[in-house]
C-alpha cells in the first residue's frame, strides 16, 4: 500500500512532498563522497520530496566488498566514488537498472548503456601539495609521477590505500595503463611506498593530511585539493605530465532495494540539475556531468596531460595489482 502511494508522487520529484511516508522508513544510501556532500544530498533530497534518508559514509572499496558480501541488503541506493566500481559491481548482479528521467543531459559516455549506472561528477587526479613544505625540502610541486620517488619525500607522501578506496584503485589503474606491464606496476608501487607517510582509508582524506602540515603531497582527486583551498589552506595543484587518471563519479540502485521507488527517484534527483548542484553549496567543488551547470576552471585538466584511466578502461588489470598490492606492497 505505501509503494502504491508513492508512486504517483514520485513521477514528480522535483519540489514534490510525498504522502504517506511513515515515520519508521527510510531510504538507506551508502555514500562514498565527502561527509558534508553526502549530509547535503540527503538534506535536499528530503526537502524535495518529502521522503527521509538514513546515510552511512563508505569508502567506495569498502561499499563495494560489503555488497559483495551480502551484507547491505538493507541499503537502497549507492551515491559518489569511481564508476569503474560500479561497472563491477554491474558485472556481479548488484546494481538495478534504471532509466534516469533526463539521462539525455548527460553524456553517454558518462553513464551504463543499460542503466545500470549513472555519472553525476567529474574527477581529475593529480598531486595536492604544501608549497611552503616543499621549498623546506628544496623541491618544487611535483610535475611527474617520478616526482614522487625523491628521496627528499620519503615519509612525506599522502595517497589512499587501494584496497578501500576507489581513488586508490584510480592511481594503481594510471601505473598499470602507463607502464603496459603489471609487474612493472608493483615495483614501482613499492618504490612509491618508501615516500608513503600513511595510506588513507578514502580518496579524499590525503587533501586534509597535507592540509594539517602531516605531509608535503597528496594523491588525490583534485576537486578534493581546491576545497581545501577554499578552506583558506595555502596548497597548490599540479598534475603529471605522462599521464593521469579521471573520475566519473557515480549514484545506483541497489539490486535489493527495500524502497525501489524511492531509490529510482534518489537517483533522478542526483542526476539532475538540483542535485549536481548541490556540491557548490556545501562547498564541495566538483564537475558536473552535465552541461547546464557552471564550471569551477581550476578543476579542469590542463591541456597536454593524458587521460590513461576513464570509467571505460577494462578494470580487469587493475584489479589484478590491487590483489598484490596487500601482499606485495604493503602487507
Amino acid at each position: 500500500m505505501l509503494a502504491a502511494c508513492l508512486c504517483a508522487g514520485l513521477l514528480g520529484w522535483s519540489g514534490t512532498t510525498v504522502a504517506g511516508v511513515h515515520r519508521e522508513e527510510s531510504l538507506s544510501v551508502v555514500c562514498s563522497s565527502v561527509e558534508d556532500l553526502c549530509r547535503g544530498w540527503a538534506e535536499e533530497f528530503t526537502r524535495r520530496t518529502g521522503i527521509p534518508v538514513s546515510t552511512v559514509r563508505l569508502s567506495s572499496r569498502e561499499a563495494l566488498a560489503r555488497l559483495d558480501r551480502g551484507e547491505a541488503v538493507d541499503v537502497d541506493v549507492w551515491h559518489g566514488g569511481p564508476a569503474e566500481l560500479y561497472v563491477l559491481a554491474a558485472q556481479r548482479g548488484l546494481l538495478a537498472p534504471h532509466d534516469v528521467r533526463d539521462a539525455a543531459a548527460i553524456p553517454a559516455a558518462d553513464r551504463a548503456s543499460d542503466g545500470a549506472w549513472t555519472g553525476v561528477y567529474h574527477g581529475n587526479l593529480g598531486f595536492c601539495s604544501d608549497p611552503e613544505a616543499l621549498a623546506s625540502l628544496g623541491l618544487a610541486p611535483p610535475q611527474s609521477w617520478e616526482d614522487l620517488l625523491d628521496p627528499r619525500l620519503h615519509g612525506r607522501v599522502s595517497m589512499p590505500n587501494p584496497g578501500t578506496s576507489g581513488t586508490g584503485t584510480t592511481v594503481v589503474g594510471v601505473q598499470v595503463r602507463r607502464m603496459v606491464d603489471a609487474d612493472a606496476a608493483v615495483r614501482w608501487l613499492r618504490r612509491l611506498d618508501r615516500a608513503v607517510l600513511q595510506y588513507t582509508r578514502s580518496g579524499m582524506a590525503p587533501a586534509g593530511v597535507v592540509a594539517r602540515g602531516e605531509a608535503a603531497v597528496a594523491v588525490t582527486f583534485t576537486q578534493h585539493c581546491v576545497r581545501q583551498v577554499n578552506a583558506g589552506r595555502r596548497l597548490v595543484v599540479t598534475y603529471p605530465r605522462e599521464g593521469t587518471g579521471a573520475e566519473v563519479g557515480a549514484v545506483a540502485r541497489i539490486r535489493t532495494a527495500r524502497h525501489p521507488e524511492w531509490a529510482a527517484a534518489y537517483v533522478d534527483f542526483a542526476a539532475s540539475r538540483a542535485g549536481q548542484d548541490v556540491g557548490r553549496t556545501e562547498n564541495v567543488p566538483q564537475l558536473p556531468t552535465r552541461s547546464d551547470i557552471p564550471v569551477d576552471p581550476r578543476l579542469l585538466l590542463p591541456d597536454g596531460v593524458p587521460l590513461l584511466v576513464t570509467s571505460t578502461t577494462d578494470a580487469a588489470a587493475t584489479e589484478s595489482v590491487v590483489a598484490r598490492f596487500a601482499e606485495q606492497v604493503r602487507p
